[in-house]
């Protein structure tokens, strides 16, 4: 999803690229700016040949290479800055970009999006021997998949393998920024509607606009630099309330308005930028390599796997392990509950299915999770906070909401899902990893096979939106988020991929997508 609607693909000589757009009758050749310039083909013995041999190209303008009533080309103004939306000219699930469109990256954004509506509307367990233990490994990886993925379209937009430079980067910069207000925005629209759910989009705005400046980095920076902000920001994120409690302040001020926005987005929010950075950097590095050869992605898989099996290993090699894939040998070492968001608190319980089951269960503090007989209590930061409500200094500084918790880096010894750890991060960041490199290589063979996933994918905003719409639903008038099953999610998930792979099949962009993509290029739009 990320910035909504980017058209993404593999990239390949400009000159090929820009021939494939060349109306019938013109050619085209790339210019030092990425861009194309379209000429006429003269046909030989024409005038002003001379002396050139029979069928040599001769460049010039051309204003219109189409008539009034012809359809135009698929790349024409048309389709860029309309706001019909653009019909399916080619493949498939291909878009407006054509055969070299990344499928597995957007397989890899639907595994996503039914992860997030498995944590948000299923019932979950323990283990692999049941669809409730599978779907219990979409928490907290189905986010940081989709965080990883918004950085990777970061470096599409941006020019995969060959980064903008000059005047491209400016309105590409400027492009990316009217996506995040326009993320910002929808991200609002859903959160004043009081869901069961974090919503994600506000924060995804703030993200990529920080990420900015980082654009022009090389893979091995961009790699450094994730690494480094995923072993400081989880320090960064419990010890900056405590600096501040020291000195007199809060991060958590009594008047909760637009002034403390910037600390919810990276410090004390659900999803923390000075860890959640790490991801998006991560996924921007790994835009700038070429994955054309299946080594590499062979090379991706191995390096997540490790990085999972070994984060999880290092903090509890004898307690049950999701990164693992096995399941416990007795049920008991399961944490069992609904694993999703108790209808009790609604809305301002925690992310994806963090409120209930081991997440809740001290699962954050490094302890080994108890068996729960149902939903435990709610891990929200407003319920549990000391003073709620009171709008009295309790510890925190003057206008405090609360104290903050002691300073502990024994609270970090987890990789449990949603416990923004260096742990949580080399395991959730490695798994997303193995997630784009295995099912990029399934595209390249069995390009049908992932089709259902890779249409929620290509349509991810109007999905997430459409998710987040329909858990409110059920919450409100219905009780089925009560009940141990997973008739929600299968619902939900079926409902939203038939959707998806209809509405491809007659269109080229999803209707969310479509709208961000026309309001960010008719807005960084140069007039003459």
């Amino acid at each position: 999803m990320a910035a909504g609607g980017e058209e993404h693909a593999w990239g390949g000589p400009p000159t090929a690229r820009c021939a494939s757009r060349a109306p019938p009758g013109t050619t085209c050749s790339s210019t030092p700016s990425g861009g194309c310039e379209t000429g006429r083909v003269r046909p030989s013995g024409a005038a002003g040949d001379g002396a050139n041999s029979p069928g040599m190209l001769i460049m010039s303008p051309v204003t219109s290479a189409t008539s009034d009533t012809a359809p135009p080309p698929p790349h024409s103004e048309a389709v860029r800055y309309g706001w019909p939306l653009p019909r399916r000219r080619g493949a498939y699930l291909t878009g407006t970009v054509g055969p070299d469109r990344l499928g597995g990256l957007d397989a890899a954004r639907g595994l996503a999006l039914l992860g997030m509506m498995a944590a948000h509307v299923g019932f979950t367990t323990c283990g692999l021997t049941s669809l409730s233990g599978v779907l219990n490994q979409a928490h907290g990886r189905s986010a940081v998949l989709f965080a990883v993925i918004a950085g990777f379209s970061l470096g599409i937009m941006s020019g995969r393998t060959r980064p903008h430079t000059g005047e491209a980067l400016v309105r590409t910069r400027l492009r990316i920024l009217v996506r995040c207000a326009l993320l910002l925005v929808l991200g609002t629209c859903l959160a004043v509607l009081g869901p069961p759910v974090g919503v994600i989009l506000g924060y995804y705005a703030a993200w990529l606009a920080l990420a900015l400046p980082f654009l022009g980095w090389r893979p091995r920076s961009l790699f450094v630099l994730a690494a480094v902000t995923a072993a400081v920001g989880p320090v960064i994120k419990i010890g900056l309330p405590v600096v501040l409690d020291s000195l007199g302040m809060t991060a958590q001020p009594f008047l909760m308005d637009g002034n403390i926005a910037v600390i919810s987005f990276f410090i004390t929010g659900l999803y923390p930028g000075a860890l959640w950075m790490a991801y998006i950097f991560l996924g921007l590095g790994l835009s700038r390599l070429d994955w054309s050869r299946s080594r590499n992605l062979w090379r991706l898989a191995a390096v997540g796997y490790g990085g999972g099996w070994t984060a999880s290993s290092a903090v509890d090699p004898d307690g049950p392990d999701p990164y693992r894939l096995v399941s416990p040998a007795e049920p008991a070492q399961c944490s069992t509950g609904s694993g999703r968001l108790d209808p009790a608190v609604g809305a301002r319980s925690g992310r994806a299915g963090s409120s209930v089951g081991s997440d809740a269960a001290g699962f954050g503090a490094g302890s080994t999770p108890e068996p729960a007989a149902g939903p435990a209590p709610s891990a929200d930061p407003i319920e549990s906070a000391p003073g709620d409500g009171e709008g009295t200094d309790a510890g925190g500084g003057k206008g405090a909401v609360g104290a903050s918790a002691p300073f502990s880096l024994k609270s970090l010894a987890t990789a449990g899902p949603h416990t923004d750890t260096p742990f949580e991060a080399v395991g959730s960041g490695g798994t997303a990893m193995v997630a784009f490199a295995l099912l990029q290589l399934l595209s390249r063979r069995l390009r049908r096979l992932i089709a259902p996933l890779a249409a929620v994918g290509s349509m991810s905003l109007t999905v997430y939106c459409g998710h987040v719409l329909a858990a409110w639903a059920l919450l409100t008038w219905t009780d089925a988020l009560s009940s141990k099953s997973n008739l929600a999610w299968g619902a939900m998930s079926i409902g939203f991929v038939a959707f998806a792979m209809a509405w491809f099949a007659v269109f080229a962009r999803g209707p969310l997508e479509h709208l961000v993509h026309v309001i960010s290029v008719r807005a960084t739009r140069a007039r003459r």
